[in-house]
């Protein structure tokens, strides 16, 4: 049972069940123009004239919309960022070692030639 003017919570229940591709546009549209409502109506009213079901439900939907806020406005970098650096990293570092085995393979080279030439003489 839900307060005077407030969205009962089997409607509340039933609503979030009921995915959203099997529900019609006029569906759609009147439960967001009811969760509205509610959401308006529970403002307006203090906790302390609230029934202890319906505090408890604006608690709870208060607590879901400041954490969808929080991670909506993160600051920090998205995982597709993170990953993105990962990758550049890995390509530096492959790069740093490809140029390594390079000088590696040359000096070797350079000095079995030297090595080579001084037995000639």
């Amino acid at each position: 049972m839900s307060d005077a003017g407030r969205k009962d919570f089997s409607d509340k229940v039933g609503e979030s069940l009921k995915p959203d591709s099997q529900k019609s546009t006029l569906e759609k549209g009147k439960e967001t123009v009811t969760d509205k409502v509610d959401d308006l109506a529970g403002k307006a009213v203090p906790d302390n004239q609230k029934s202890f079901g319906q505090t408890v439900a604006d608690n709870v939907k208060q607590g879901s919309d400041d954490a969808k806020a929080a991670v909506n406005d993160q600051q920090g970098p998205t995982l597709a960022e993170t990953a993105q650096e990962y990758v550049d990293e890995a390509k530096k570092q492959i790069s740093n070692a490809a140029e390594y085995v390079s000088g590696v393979v040359s000096g070797a080279t350079e000095g079995a030639k030297t090595g080579g030439e001084s037995t000639k003489k």
